[in-house]
């Protein structure tokens, strides 16, 4: 089952709210259960700020094994929307890559790629053959807008 965890705080400013700023959080422990999938719906205009990437076990397929953070729209199917990570020659985060190790997603530099509105999803597109890949956690940053 994956796990949706969100943190919100607001502040003011000489009477003015700054924009919100929040996590979405995607967490799946089960090889089994790895999967193209949605793990946040805005319900507000948001900007994606940051994203990070861990695992517990890596993948070891002889072939690239990578995971995508995806901005999808309308009816897209889980996955199928616009890439939001350059990293791995615009692959994603490496899953081979060593395991308890955070990896930080350089984000595109198409500004509005990064912006969602109210309905707009994001989701993990897993890519390769995941093999032993476990316990993968992405943590997007969002700040309202």
């Amino acid at each position: 089952m994956a796990v949706n965890q969100m943190s919100k705080g607001r502040m003011k400013a000489a009477g003015a709210i700054v924009p919100t700023r929040m996590n979405a959080t995607y967490a799946m422990n089960a090889n089994g259960s790895l999967a193209d999938q949605v793990f946040f719906v805005a319900t507000k205009p948001y900007e994606v700020t940051d994203v990070r990437q861990i695992h517990s076990t890596a993948g070891t397929d002889g072939g690239a094994v990578n995971l995508q953070v995806v901005k999808d729209t309308n009816s897209n199917a889980p996955g199928a929307g616009t890439d939001l990570l350059t990293n791995n020659s615009n692959a994603g985060f490496n899953l081979k890559g060593t395991a308890n190790t955070v990896q930080v997603g350089a984000l595109t530099g198409t500004q509005a790629s990064l912006r969602l509105a109210a309905g707009d999803r994001l989701s993990v597109d897993y890519a390769g053959t995941l093999t032993t890949l476990a316990g993968v956690v992405v943590t997007v940053s969002l700040k309202e807008i």
